[in-house]
């Protein structure tokens, strides 16, 4: 049997992509500088993540930030709002429980009622199955549908846990899908070894392990870390491991697939993990840095959300004038791993817009 589950989904097309990013910075040398002591120079050379905006827990959500960001697409884009037959939104990060964040984005963007509105409960690969899902969606319906994709992930970081504390950032990005005749395939790739997921987890808060008089309580673990129950526990080599392990294999399989190359894509959109796992992935791919976009130095890591606001940020000149062959890789949490081969642009994309904090 494959190692990778295999999907194709033609006739859609990306109509728009926007991104939103709070307005707050944060410094690791200085946030970082308790913590490392003299490691800390060390650790942003390693992790590539100089700096990282970050929300006001209690005010800003995913919700807010990716809310925002599609007010901005369709100003920009003059996107007539009422053609849309669904909302679906990525996020680990909810506004509540219930009901889910893709209705009340749904409420507040003031779309029509007759639409299908779901949330997809997924971090790091998200995107990539946020888009494999709107597209089917869009096929469907034969109607555009708005991906919403969006983390707080700063809200459940420890500052006092070496394995996270200075990795995460915030940020909602808007992604139009929409039904086109003849547009070049798009072909996905997934895997799930769902035996490791202890290795990215928020251990309590949900209904295995409910919010409990202790939860927000910061307590020492067995592996040095210091968090609360709500917040990330990372086993980093064992995500690691998975992804210089899996993710080329797995660029392999869909440019096997696709009968494609390395030199047939004009990017390679990596999850923004950290700097050095991207680079080992760009390397082990043989693909150059230059085709290999990175916002970790300046945003941090915003999980699902990384690979639109990456696109968004640094290359929506291009998407606005050229088509981009596109591959692209989510990877983490679950732990879980999803591709997808494509074509991007042109289309409209008014890159990133900041949400004051």
């Amino acid at each position: 049997m494959p190692d990778f589950a295999l999907a194709q989904v033609d006739n859609v097309r990306i109509a728009g992509l926007a991104a939103c990013l709070p307005s707050h910075s944060v410094s690791n040398k200085e946030a970082g500088a308790e913590l490392y002591g003299d490691e800390i120079d060390g650790v942003i050379k390693t992790t590539g993540v100089a700096e990282r905006r970050t929300s006001p827990e209690g005010e800003v959500t995913a919700l807010d930030l990716c809310v925002k960001a599609a007010e901005r697409l369709f100003e920009h884009s003059g996107y007539d709002k009422e053609k849309i037959g669904g909302v679906i939104f990525v996020t680990s990060s909810p506004d509540f429980l219930m009901p889910n964040n893709a209705t009340s984005a749904q409420h507040r963007l003031g779309l029509s009622n007759a639409l299908a509105a779901f949330d997809i409960n997924l971090a790091c690969s998200g995107y990539v199955y946020g888009l494999w899902n709107a597209a089917m969606a869009a096929n469907s319906m034969r109607k555009p549908v708005l991906l919403l994709d969006g983390e707080t992930n700063s809200h459940f970081a420890s500052p006092k846990d070496r394995a996270t504390a200075v990795l995460f950032g915030d940020a909602g990005t808007a992604t139009l899908v929409e039904p086109c005749e003849n547009a070049l395939l798009w072909t996905f790739a997934f895997e799930t070894d769902g035996s490791k997921r202890d290795a990215l987890i928020i251990p309590e808060g949900g209904y295995r392990n409910r919010v409990n008089a202790h939860s927000a309580e910061y307590r020492e673990y067995p592996d040095g870390g210091i968090r609360r129950g709500i917040d990330m526990k990372m086993d980093g080599m064992e995500v690691f491991n998975f992804v210089v392990r899996s993710v080329p294999k797995c660029l392999d399989f869909l440019m096997q697939e696709t009968k494609t190359a390395p030199d047939g894509y004009d990017v390679l959109a990596l999850h923004q993990a950290n700097l050095f796992m991207i680079r080992q992935v760009a390397k082990k791919m043989k693909f150059p840095m230059d085709k290999v976009p990175t916002t970790i130095q300046k945003y941090g890591n915003s999980s699902s959300a990384t690979i639109p606001v990456t696109l968004a940020s640094e290359l929506h000149e291009r998407i606005e004038t050229e088509s981009l062959k596109v591959l692209a890789s989510g990877f983490g949490a679950g732990l879980s791993l999803a591709s997808v081969s494509m074509e991007l642009g042109p289309c409209r994309c008014p890159g990133v817009v900041e949400y004051e904090c």
